[in-house]
């Protein structure tokens, strides 16, 4: 009696271990959909940037030094082989300066620091914004900006604004319509 207890109560416990093995194998293959919801959206706040001009300067030009290549456009070191004034050279800059055109001319030209080489107002000039702002085309017009802290400068709805979500929001662009989402 006691044996057959003994093989009935193992036959129980392999019967259960094998019902929870085959049904952790079923779940483990099984597929559900996920949980699917619309995110939590809201506007973000915007405003216009604070706009001004940037300080402008001509830039200090220089004729670039030029020296014939050797055989197989091989230039001395320091040198470098291109097109200038027509013929394949090899020309150098001295320190600071870059090798661009300028006014129609190929020459060395260099800015003060923290001023940059760039079109403005359809000149070639060096620019510098103030602290803190950013050079780049708003409303149409080529203007040091910046926006307050937090805010950052984009397009929403149209416009360049300075936008700002509240914490934890992100901002993007969600079925077409352009939000914080969270």
């Amino acid at each position: 009696m006691k044996r057959s207890l003994e093989i009935g109560l193992f036959a129980v416990i392999c019967a259960v271990f094998y019902v929870v093995l085959c049904s952790t194998a079923v779940y483990a293959v099984s597929t559900q959909n996920p949980y699917a919801q619309n995110p939590y959206a809201q506007n973000p706040y915007a405003q216009n940037p604070y706009a001004q001009n940037p300080y402008a300067q001509n830039p200090y030009a220089q004729n670039p030094y030029a020296q014939n290549p050797y055989a197989g456009g091989k230039c001395n070191p320091g040198y470098t082989y291109t097109t200038y004034q027509g013929k394949q050279l090899c020309i150098k800059c001295n320190p600071d300066y870059n090798y661009t055109k300028y006014q129609g001319k190929e020459l060395c030209i260099k800015c003060n620091p923290d001023y940059t080489y760039t079109m403005y107002q359809g000149k070639e000039l060096c620019i510098k914004c103030n602290p803190g702002y950013t050079y780049t085309t708003y409303q149409g017009k080529q203007l040091c900006i910046k926006c307050n802290p937090d805010y950052n400068y984009t397009k929403y709805q149209g416009k360049e604004l300075c936008i700002k979500c509240n914490p934890g929001y992100t901002y993007t662009t969600y079925q077409g319509k352009e939000l914080c989402v969270k």
